[in-house]
């Protein structure tokens, strides 16, 4: 199943046996080498995340384990090192291996069975509130991801999402 970025933050993080939400997600840690969940960031401030492996089950909720399973940041190499290293995905600018600018990270899709990186849903846009030129790049698609941009193979693995809204029309009125 898929789960969008902008729909994970602010998820519930509930203990196994507790009704009372302990927390919610704040933000993730991707691995940029691999697209895996590092970790589900849970309190900016103190570094605090849960690991995937802490995870019983995630659907509207994030059930884990006991509170225990909240740690700190720097306890996980990883999870350290990409931090510090600044590498995102949300917000970040996306190009081509050839320099060419095709928008920024507006939202991404995470298959929550194997907590990996999807896709990337990029626009460009005007003063934050004008979006145009939308794209969806598969994951597969990603060669680099750096913390000023992210590099993609190149235009021919997007597909525009007006051209999917056209596919789907067209399906649509065949069916009828």
């Amino acid at each position: 199943m898929d789960s969008f970025y902008t729909k994970i933050v602010g998820t519930p993080v509930l203990e196994d046996d507790n009704i009372r939400a302990l927390t919610t997600v704040k933000s993730l840690v991707l691995d940029p080498e691999s697209g895996k969940i590092l970790a589900f960031v849970v309190d900016e401030n103190r570094n605090l995340i849960i690991t995937p492996m802490d995870v019983i089950s995630w659907h509207d909720v994030l059930h884990i384990r006991n509170r225990d399973s909240i740690i700190h940041g720097d306890d996980v190499l990883r999870v350290q090192t990409v931090q510090k290293s600044g590498e995102k995905i949300f917000g970040n600018k996306v190009e081509t291996k050839d320099g060419k600018f095709l928008g920024t990270v507006m939202d991404y899709s995470i298959d929550s069975n194997a907590m990996i990186l999807k896709k990337l849903f990029v626009a460009k846009g005007i003063l934050g509130l004008l979006r145009y030129d939308s794209r969806v790049i598969s994951a597969k698609n990603i060669l680099e991801i750096l913390p000023d941009k992210i590099v993609v193979k190149g235009d021919l693995g997007t597909i525009k999402v007006e051209e999917v809204k056209e596919k789907r029309t067209m399906k649509g009125m065949a069916a009828a």
